[in-house]
């Protein structure tokens, strides 16, 4: 294989929906693009269709941000909620023999957070906590630029925290896509909607079945937020994940929510921002750990 450093890093941040790709290279990050996620195969075939999207890239390694739980070694998938059909699969090692690259796994929380952190919208924050809203949900913190590991190479499992006041749910169930389109719907009586894209413009339309829907998002966020805080105590939080392009319609009723519900803590209210490098954290993240790992 070559040498890691001898070239670019590529950060490739799968997701249920989408695969974020991105260069790494002196520091700058260059070649962002987003295709949609080889869902629909096996292993064999998802690993062929990776392949083709990393060969042409200029790299000497990757980092491959994933959503699930990973072998304490980062080289193995043990299971994906998302992309059932992977687990098990010893994707470090495939990707090796085809590409002779050096690879890394991560999980896509914490490729976030690193992302943030270094190169995003936390790069003053000693700690850092991520949350990463999308097809699913996870959490990571950093403490200067370095995820925490406590439980499966990440801070802990957030998408089975109980919110939702008295109806009690996940919190995966109330606040990823599917979740936010799922409350939309009934509110609205729609049967069907595209995606959170649809529903961001509805808000801007001024429709207040869309509203109501984001206001409700941005209190269950805050709910969830002040069981984290106290726990990890950060200095600051960050969402990111597919649904973090709504955050002007969602975050300042989260703000409003996690001041009221903090008003006792007595470190305060961290300030909720939205992602500064947008849907590309993971893929960057995954980049900034591989180099700095494989070197």
């Amino acid at each position: 294989m070559r040498r890691a450093g001898a070239a670019g890093t590529v950060g490739c941040d799968i997701g249920g929906s989408n695969v974020k790709l991105l260069l790494l290279r002196g520091g700058r990050l260059s070649r962002r693009q987003s295709v949609p996620c080889p869902a629909d195969c096996g292993q064999k075939e998802f690993v062929d269709r990776l392949v083709d999207l990393l060969r042409p890239l200029p790299a000497a390694s990757a980092g491959i941000a994933l959503p699930g739980f990973l072998d304490e070694k980062r080289r193995k998938i043990l299971r994906l909620s998302n992309l059932p059909q992977l687990d098990g699969l010893h994707l470090a090692a495939r990707l090796e023999r085809r590409l002779k690259w050096n690879i890394l796994l991560e999980a896509d929380s914490n490729a976030g957070a690193v992302g943030e952190a270094r190169l995003g919208a936390g790069r003053e924050l000693k700690r850092l906590l991520y949350l990463s809203i999308g097809t699913g949900l996870g959490a990571a913190l950093t403490i200067e630029g370095v995820p925490v590991r406590v439980s499966n190479n990440t801070v802990g499992h957030v998408a089975g925290v109980p919110i939702g006041g008295q109806k009690r749910r996940g919190a995966e169930k109330l606040l990823s896509a599917r979740g936010i389109l799922g409350r939309f719907r009934k509110r609205s009586g729609r049967s069907r909607l595209p995606g959170t894209l649809a529903l961001f413009e509805l808000a801007r339309d001024g429709n207040q079945a869309a509203l109501d829907t984001w206001l409700e998002t941005g209190e269950l966020l805050a709910e969830l937020l002040a069981i984290l805080v106290p726990l990890l105590r950060p200095d600051g939080i960050i969402i990111g994940g597919g649904v973090a392009g709504a955050s002007e319609w969602f975050l300042p009723a989260a703000r409003r929510a996690l001041r009221r519900r903090l008003r006792s803590y007595e470190a305060g209210c961290p300030e909720i921002r939205s992602a500064g490098l947008e849907a590309y954290a993971g893929a960057a993240g995954a980049a900034l750990s591989a180099r700095d790992t494989l070197i």
